[in-house]
Parts: C-alpha cells; sequence; structure tokens
C-alpha cells in the first residue's frame, strides 16, 4: 500500500506544479501591437534609407547631364584667306550646342593656337558678340548667332542653337597652305 500511496502523491506534486494561468487575450494583443510597432519602426528607416539613396543618385545624375551639357559640338571649320600675304588669316568655326539642359556660356571660352613653331592663346575681343563684324588681329569673336533664342543673350549657346565663331589669327601666326596647326577651343 504504501507503493501507491507514494504513486498518488506524486501526480499530486505534478498537478501541483502545473500553472493555471493560461496566454491571456490582452497578453496576445500586447505581443502582436508590439511585433506592429517594432515592423513600422523597420520599415520607416528602410524607406527612408531608400528614399536617402534615390534622392543622391538623382543628384548625381542631374550633375553628370549639367556637365556632359557644357560641351559643344564643331560642325565645320573654313579658313579666310588674306588678301594682302595670300595666307591664311582667319579661322571660322561653326559650332552647335547638343541637346542639352544648360545652355553654354561662350564667354567662358577659351581659344589656343598651336603650331610647331610655338603656342598662343587667342584673347576674346571686346565686344564678344559683334553681329558680322571680324575681329581684331590676334581675337577671337562670336561672328553670329544663328539660333532661335540669339536674342535672349547672344553670348549663351541654347540648346540645338549654331554659333559661328571667328578667330582672327595674329599677323606673325598666318597659317601658309599645307601648314600643320592645332586650335583648342575649351
Amino acid at each position: 500500500m504504501r507503493r501507491r500511496t507514494q504513486k498518488t502523491k506524486n501526480r499530486k506534486i505534478c498537478r501541483e506544479s502545473r500553472s493555471s494561468e493560461g496566454f491571456t487575450g490582452l497578453e496576445a494583443a500586447i505581443v502582436l501591437l508590439s511585433f506592429i510597432v517594432v515592423t513600422a519602426v523597420f520599415s520607416y528607416v528602410i524607406l527612408g534609407s531608400g528614399f536617402h539613396t534615390v534622392q543622391k543618385s538623382q543628384a548625381v545624375i542631374y550633375s553628370a547631364l549639367e556637365q556632359s551639357s557644357s560641351s559643344m559640338l564643331v560642325d565645320e571649320v573654313m579658313y579666310i584667306r588674306n588678301t594682302t600675304s595670300g595666307n591664311i588669316g582667319m579661322i571660322r568655326i561653326y559650332m552647335r550646342s547638343p541637346h542639352s539642359l544648360v545652355p553654354g556660356d561662350l564667354s567662358k571660352m577659351t581659344i589656343s593656337y598651336t603650331t610647331p613653331k610655338g603656342y598662343c592663346t587667342i584673347e576674346q575681343d571686346s565686344p564678344l558678340y559683334d553681329n558680322g563684324n571680324p575681329p581684331a588681329a590676334g581675337k577671337w569673336n562670336i561672328y553670329k548667332n544663328t539660333g532661335t533664342d540669339a536674342g535672349k543673350d547672344p553670348i549663351l549657346l541654347y540648346n540645338g542653337d549654331y554659333v559661328i565663331v571667328l578667330v582672327h589669327l595674329p599677323v606673325d601666326r598666318e597659317l601658309k597652305p599645307g601648314d600643320e596647326y592645332w586650335i583648342e577651343v575649351v
């Protein structure tokens, strides 16, 4: 009989060690709300960093477009002969702006001239835009701005516009037919 009593006692002890409390609905709601709050904060942080990344990449793209739009294309180069010396005294450069967001500022342009004899920088003439008048010797100017927006500001080269830049070589640097030379427009 003793054995039975112990078994009964053990069962009784086991039943007493079990918790009579359960997982209530209020506790379940609190746990669920905490998961929702943590998820919302995490989503907010992830979305915020995503928007920040998009804004930075957009700024980089616009910056690259602005830099690339400052370029100009040379369409044609013509030479004008000096009637007294018979040498090439002027160079006419037809330039255009590619399709760009920002107009090209021609007042910031510099022109360099190099021959096997040496290097020189051609200065801007004053006024820079002189509609149809050639520059003085050793200078360059905007001979004509043929774009539709030329009336706004003839110094700016707008989207798709053409401009004629006339470079008057220094008298001592005029070219003979067949001479090598390089013109750099920056």
